[in-house]
C-alpha cells in the first residue's frame, strides 16, 4: 500500500481544512502530514507555493499533480481521479489550482522573536 507525505502550509486556514478532510478520508493511514513551515528554510518557499505530495521514492508532486496522486491513492477519492486527470489534460487544472493557492489568505502570525516596526 502506498505511503505518501503531504506538505501543507500550517498557517493557512484553507490548507488546514484540506488536511483535516484528507485525514478523514485516509481510512488506511496512507498519509503523513508535514507542515512546510517546519521544513529547512531553503525548501520553504517552493513548498509554501502549493501543496506537495511525496512518494516513498522521494518524488514530489506539486499542486494539481499532487491532487491527482491523492485521488489515485485514496480509495474514497478514487471516483474523482478521472475528473482531476481530465482537468490536467485540458490544461485547466493547474491554473485553477494555482489561482486558489495564490489567493489564499494567511493570517498574520508572530512569535516572541517577531517585531513589527
Amino acid at each position: 500500500m502506498k505511503q505518501l507525505i503531504v506538505y501543507y502550509d500550517g498557517l493557512c486556514p484553507l490548507c488546514q481544512k484540506s488536511k483535516r478532510l484528507l485525514e478523514r478520508v485516509d481510512r488506511f493511514r496512507q498519509l503523513t502530514f508535514s507542515d512546510a513551515r517546519r521544513m529547512p528554510v531553503e525548501q520553504q518557499p517552493r513548498l509554501l507555493e502549493r501543496m506537495h505530495v511525496e512518494t516513498e521514492q522521494g518524488v514530489r508532486y506539486p499542486g494539481i499533480e499532487g491532487i491527482r496522486l491523492l485521488t489515485k491513492t485514496l480509495p474514497f477519492l478514487l471516483p474523482l481521479a478521472p475528473f482531476v486527470s481530465l482537468a490536467i489534460v485540458l490544461r485547466i487544472g493547474a491554473p485553477l489550482y494555482d489561482g486558489v493557492a495564490k489567493n489564499r489568505v494567511i493570517p498574520m502570525s508572530c512569535t516572541t522573536e517577531c517585531s513589527i516596526n
